[in-house]
């Protein structure tokens, strides 16, 4: 028990030192100290405050499909309360950051922001991520917002004057106090308030400060910060409005009729509050789901116990309580999700609502400060498009494509944290998703129109498949379908490539294998009894048990054209992809000799390349000495990578590929092995067919192990075997069962 009360009390000494640094309640005059020292961020409205969001979290560069690099917003790596970090999406997130950045420049916000693309492809989750950034900025000093109530004590006994000095208004404290602005009934005791009344809207205190002083302090003192005059001070246009609300703005005049006009009296009442944007609690932050009713409402306090014990002079007033997604989203973010589900009316009325940042209702028209962000899906939007009031509705809207991703590097990140609950019953064995996320990405692909092409350019267009389109897209060799010369346009083409159906109707990445759909051939994979674990060929067996049935998915319903839709062409592309892989696994396994030769062989290559095509020497580490370039290795290298005529050529194109590597990563270390992973691949491969009786063997000693057919290896071939499978397991993460039945399917195959 005592150990419990300890707990308590440093628990209570704890928060009540965070509550102090976190100014949470403060009288109008601290809060006049907080705006002199910090004006601007005072100042902003709700555009400015998401903007500023992107910005207080940085940015990074990463790299990007059409371009080589792209600017990443980190908040967006953050992840939220319940899902991981958006993966992929700069281009979204840029364009989102632009739109708000727009607002600010205009002053207000005055079109919906509607983000429209396929089902799972991120919308909801690109919103959540920003309220979830929302929620943590405003808890940095950087990010303080502050709204006000207005309280009124319980004490009579030293009332003030209703007119001045005419009469009690039905409350008080000393009067000495009265005297001096500094004193506040901001901090006085919940048992002696009687009257607090609060604003829905969360007007900001800055609007009590009557016009044009308001103007006049901020041009001050944001001059003095900025060192600029007071004229050259840009103030954005909501902050010289009236901007009260109706009940606030009431209660002001009345207030200020009762103390002839002393606006120091009144603001005593005032008691400045820090409020915290929360998604789950509705605070700045609201979401209007599709079943759910979008609108604001209003209803009058009459028999309020609060409102009963207001002053006699404020008794006059009928007070009225607004309600809804609008009034709870107010100086924030209001998200209307798959605002396209519902009927066209009952969303018309956002034509105005947006427009004029403005709600009306039944006692007032109250101006809003707020950015509505809004999801759907292609279908409902293609519908909407057919509407007579489209038109209308479009010069209100900002649309933002939001697509699937086409990288398979990316989409794995998507269901890592699934991979990792998923591995605590049953455990993934390598490339199973991966394998799984390049078949996904082909879905999505467009075939290249090569019409959009210059002329020497169609033909080699028209050859880029889906396994090697998702190649180019990674940045990686495009193996053995295309020359060097031939990549190396390939290259210098892709960002027109990927670019190509951008704001088309039908662009790439509108179609094909959604992340919920993954992630449940994924969950069935783990679930599948006939394996031990997930390999590959669990993957295997869900994709072709999905693929039979054309009528489930709706990506299965397109017409091949060429290679591309071809979902079961797909399917027998990773097959053959991931037999190359684990053979190369198996084969570095079989360490008959260390892979990093390979790679000293094909830097020694290069190295005497580069030499001999600039006409250098290269130092010879053994004799310390600087030689010519050795063309007997030159070569015996060209002869394994069958270079069969115009070697010069092929040389200067080696040079040229460093050259345009090194420009397109200007920051990453150079590796020969990765810009020349092709040649890698030949290499070994040219290593391996040389010693093939041995490997064949091998295979079948592999097999053999702990069956009946063990007795006929001899010791040597039962130990190369036994070390095989422990280095498997070792470098790669395979089980000795997952490695035989991988073996197995390569052989057959192959076959």
């Amino acid at each position: 028990m005592d150990q419990a009360v300890t707990l308590i009390g440093e628990l209570s000494s704890a928060y009540k030192e965070q509550f102090k640094k976190q100014n949470v309640l403060m009288s109008f005059a601290g809060f006049l100290n907080t705006v002199q020292d910090r004006p601007r961020p005072m100042i902003r409205n709700s555009a400015e405050y998401i903007r500023d969001t992107f910005d207080f979290f940085g940015t990074k560069e990463t790299e990007g499909t059409a371009k080589s690099t792209v600017v990443r917003y980190k908040m967006f790596d953050e992840g939220t309360e319940r899902n991981g970090p958006i993966i992929g999406g700069e281009l979204v997130q840029d364009e989102i950051y632009n739109i708000l950045d727009n607002f600010v420049s205009q002053g207000h916000v005055n079109k919906l922001i509607l983000l429209h693309g396929p089902n799972g492809s991120a919308k909801s989750s690109t919103v959540e991520s920003i309220a979830w950034a929302m929620h943590r900025y405003c808890k940095k000093d950087d990010g303080a917002v502050y709204n006000f109530n207005w309280i009124f004590p319980t004490d009579k006994n030293a009332a003030p004057k209703v007119q001045g000095e005419t009469g009690p208004i039905g409350f008080g404290v000393n009067r000495e106090q009265l005297e001096d602005f500094e004193s506040s009934y901001a901090f006085v005791d919940d048992s002696q308030i009687a009257c607090k009344i609060s604003s829905e809207f969360r007007d900001n205190p800055l609007f009590l400060i009557p016009m044009p002083q308001r103007e006049t302090w901020l041009r001050e003192w944001i001059s003095a910060k900025e060192g600029t005059k007071p004229e050259d001070v840009y103030l954005p246009p909501h902050i010289l409005q009236s901007g009260l609300s109706k009940k606030n703005q009431l209660i002001m005049e009345n207030m200020l009729s009762a103390y002839d006009g002393d606006l120091s009296k009144v603001l005593r009442h005032v008691q400045v509050e820090r409020f915290f944007y929360s998604r789950q609690y509705r605070v700045g932050i609201s979401t209007v789901e599709p079943q759910m009713h979008m609108d604001a409402t209003e209803k009058q306090l009459t028999m309020d116990k609060n409102i009963s014990n207001l002053p006699t002079y404020l008794h006059n007033i009928r007070f009225h309580e607004a309600q809804g997604e609008l009034i709870e989203a107010n100086r924030g973010l209001l998200e209307l999700s798959d605002l396209l589900k519902r009927p066209l009316e009952a969303f018309k009325y956002l034509l105005t609502t947006v427009e004029k940042s403005s709600i009306s209702l039944p006692s007032s028209t109250h101006n809003l400060d707020m950015v509505f962000m809004a999801s759907t899906n292609e279908k409902h939007l293609d519908s909407f498009k057919t509407a007579p009031d489209f038109s209308s509705f479009r010069g209100r809207f900002e649309l933002v494509t939001v697509p699937y991703l086409l990288r398979p590097t990316l989409e794995v990140g998507i269901y890592r944290k699934d991979i990792d609950i998923l591995n605590k019953t049953k455990k993934f064995m390598p490339h199973a998703a991966e394998l799984l996320c390049t078949w996904a990405c082909m879905t999505r692909l467009k075939q290249p129109d090569p019409e959009l092409y210059e002329s020497n350019q169609k033909a080699l267009v028209a050859r880029l498949d889906p396994r090697s389109k998702i190649r180019l897209y990674e940045n990686q060799s495009l193996k053995g379908h295309f020359k060097n010369s031939e990549q190396t346009v390939l290259r210098d083409l892709k960002a027109k490539i990927a670019s190509e159906s951008m704001g088309m109707v039908v662009y790439e990445g509108r179609f094909g294998a959604s992340p919920r759909e993954i992630r449940a051939i994924l969950q069935r994979a783990a679930q599948n009894s006939e394996f031990d674990t997930v390999t590959p060929m669990a993957v295997f067996d869900e994709l072709e048990r999905i693929t039979k049935d054309r009528t489930v998915y709706e990506f299965l319903q397109f017409e091949a054209r060429g290679k591309y839709h071809d979902a079961l062409l797909f399917i027998n592309i990773i097959k053959e992809e991931f037999c190359e892989i684990f053979e190369t696994e198996i084969l570095r396994s079989m360490s008959m000799v260390a892979d990093e030769e390979y790679d000293k062989l094909l830097q020694r290559y290069i190295e005497h390349v580069v030499a001999s095509i600039k006409k250098e020497k290269i130092l010879n580490d053994a004799t310390e000495a600087y030689e010519l370039p050795s063309e007997q290795l030159m070569k015996e290298v060209e002869k394994i990578l069958n270079i069969q005529s115009n070697v010069e050529k092929h040389r200067e194109g080696i040079l040229n590929r460093l050259a345009s590597h090194k420009l397109e990563n200007p920051k990453e270390k150079l590796e020969v092995v990765v810009v020349f992973e092709s040649y890698l691949e030949q290499i070994q491969t040219h290593y391996y067919s040389q010693r093939k009786a041995v490997i064949d063997k091998n295979y079948q000693s592999l097999l053999a192990l702990n069956t009946d057919d063990e007795k006929n290896l001899n010791s040597e071939s039962k130990e190369m075997a036994i070390k095989t499978y422990d280095e498997l397991e070792r470098r790669f993460g395979y089980t000795r069962k997952a490695a035989i039945e991988c073996l197995t399917f390569m052989m057959k195959t192959r076959k």
